[in-house]
């Protein structure tokens, strides 16, 4: 089993940026630790194991159901010590994000589970090299036999190495298609999404999102505004041994540094807390309920904007989550309740209930008033949450985002008739997702104004003030793009109702 000093690797290896000087050979030391062999309980061995057995999965079922059966099993590892099981975690995920680089350098269309875990070893070891300022990258003999035995020729395996990394620095002179292929290679995507993203965002600030998508997503919580201020939680959370900073962008949220179980914090059990992601919170600040208020959380999911927006609310008016699927909402109102919420109610909607005009099911009393604010928090491809699951970009299809496309317009459309406004002002429609593709955004929200003349787009600035508002996009819609350190990638538009 690895030493306690060497359970440090699956930490620094996973996360590029936070690699230290002297990593590398700290590495060289531990590496045979997590060799596969032939001994009872090897790390190395674990892990192929489970590579292995989420290839097979995925090729029988989905990514995504075997990504979630390999977390089960080794949550189930009970003989694992919390450090090697975070090991066996991270080489998974690395693995299965970086699946099309590392089958680029392995040489081979189909490699092997140990192949591959091999393959990712010495890629990490050579960029650690690199990073430290090694000239030559240093690879320990067991790894050097361990690759031999698994049929990897290593210096053909160091150039097709260098050739990902040249062909990527010179992409800008590259053919279009070639683009595609050269990045898609090197940081290991499909190339439907590489161009989706190029054409979209331009070549820069394509390479940009997907070198982000490719580190580790910070920790982020949000201060519960009804028990504690951001401050007071802060010093709580120092108080119980944990490392935290504001947020740069949302008013409420705290940055977590390392590797912490927030949920085994006091601070969390007496639900001064909720994990939420810094973009997430500043969708439910974009919505700004007025006091008192009803607000409709469409696509409410297990509610972590609508906690956020019910303690906006001080615990008062009143937060209608809906969705359709009633075990994220049973799920949704347990959170409430540890948070101290009692004006959230929760609506189970049947699957088509947007498809076929989305005014069944819904409660008398809200069809009747209307809300006034209307949060579409709409399914999308998640293309800016790519970091969070690794599986994704192996999953989705470009299909998908066509029949996402035709379920993101009907909601919209069936949220309009549950906007109304008060005497205090027009009621608001707030349309947000976690994708940076135009057609599910700003397309989306065109063709619904285009549509709906009784409704008017509402700048991002009008609520946030100017500065802060070209902080988080362009001033009238929030665009925010995943970035190291930073939040995930969100988008989100603002209508008013401008009927009386």
């Amino acid at each position: 089993m690895p030493t306690t000093r060497n359970r440090k690797w699956g930490e620094t290896l996973a996360d590029p940026d936070g690699l230290r000087k002297g990593a590398h050979h700290e590495f060289l030391d531990a590496v045979q630790q997590f060799l596969p062999d032939a001994r009872p309980g090897s790390i190395g061995a674990l892990c192929v194991e489970m590579i292995d057995a989420v290839q097979h999965q995925a090729a029988e079922r989905s990514w995504i159901a075997a990504m979630d059966q390999a977390g089960r099993s080794l949550r189930a590892a009970r003989s694992l010590h919390s450090s090697e099981r975070r090991f066996v975690g991270d080489a998974l995920h690395e693995v299965v994000r970086g699946l099309r680089r590392l089958r680029a350098i392995a040489g081979e269309r189909r490699p092997t589970a140990i192949q591959l875990y091999l393959t990712w070893l010495i890629d990490g070891l050579i960029e650690q090299s690199a990073r430290s300022g090694d000239a030559q990258p240093s690879l320990p003999m067991s790894l050097l036999r361990g690759a031999e035995r698994a049929g990897l020729e290593l210096p053909r395996l160091i150039e097709r190495r260098a050739s990902l990394a040249s062909r990527l620095a010179a992409v800008e002179s590259l053919a279009a298609e070639e683009q595609i292929d050269a990045i898609g290679e090197a940081l290991s995507y499909p190339g439907w999404i590489v161009r989706a993203l190029r054409d979209d965002l331009g070549l820069e600030a394509a390479l940009a999102v997907l070198r982000a998508q490719n580190s580790r997503a910070p920790l982020t919580v949000r201060a519960n505004a009804l028990r504690c201020e951001r401050e007071a939680l802060a010093e709580r959370l120092r108080a119980e041994g944990l490392s935290v900073e504001p947020t740069q962008l949302s008013l409420h949220g705290l940055t977590v540094d390392g590797r912490v179980n927030v949920y085994g914090t006091q601070a969390f059990a007496e639900g001064l807390l909720e994990i939420q992601d810094e973009g997430s919170q500043l969708i439910a600040e974009l919505c700004a309920p007025p006091p008192g208020s009803v607000v409709v959380d469409l696509c409410a999911g297990a509610g972590g904007k609508t906690l956020a927006l019910a303690a906006l609310l001080g615990n008062k008016g009143r937060i209608v989550a809906m969705d359709i699927d009633g075990r994220k909402l049973d799920e949704l109102q347990k959170r409430a309740r540890r948070a101290g919420l009692s004006n959230v109610q929760a609506v189970c909607l049947p699957e088509d209930w947007a498809m076929v005009g989305g005014t069944g099911e819904l409660p008398e009393w809200l069809r009747l008033r209307g809300a006034e604010r209307v949060l579409v928090d709409a399914p999308c491809s998640g293309l800016g949450v790519l970091r969070r699951h690794p599986e994704a970009r192996w999953h989705l299809q470009p299909r998908d985002v066509e029949e996402l496309v035709v379920k993101q317009r009907a909601i919209l459309n069936a949220a309009a008739s549950l906007t109304r406004g008060d005497g205090r002002g027009p009621g608001r429609l707030i349309y947000a997702t976690c994708t940076l593709l135009k057609r599910e955004n700003d397309e989306i929200v065109d063709a619904f104004l285009a549509a709906h003349p009784d409704f008017a787009p509402l700048a991002t600035k009008e609520i946030f003030g100017s500065e802060r508002a070209s902080r988080l996009g362009d001033g009238q819609r929030l665009r925010l793009r995943p970035s190291a350190g930073g939040p995930d990638g969100f988008f989100a538009a603002v209508m008013r109702h401008t009927a009386p």
